[in-house]
């Protein structure tokens, strides 16, 4: 998961992905497994943060900022 953060996929989509690759019926199965390290963490806030900027900007009526 920390490299799906470092990579700019979202987890949260491709969880269903892992769940069927470690032979589980689905997520919720896969994440007893998961546990939350100080960079997975940091990662996920960074990941909030930069979206945080883009929501409040939609939010105050503004245009989003343009996909890199």
């Amino acid at each position: 998961m920390t490299e799906w953060y470092r990579q700019g996929i979202n987890p949260q989509g491709n969880l269903p992905y892992l769940a069927a690759y470690l032979g589980h019926r689905d997520i919720h199965s896969t994440l007893v497994y998961l546990t939350i390290t100080q960079v997975l963490l940091q990662r996920a806030n960074e990941r909030f943060r930069t979206a945080e900027t883009e929501v409040l900007r939609v939010i105050q009526g503004e245009k989003p900022w343009p996909k890199p």
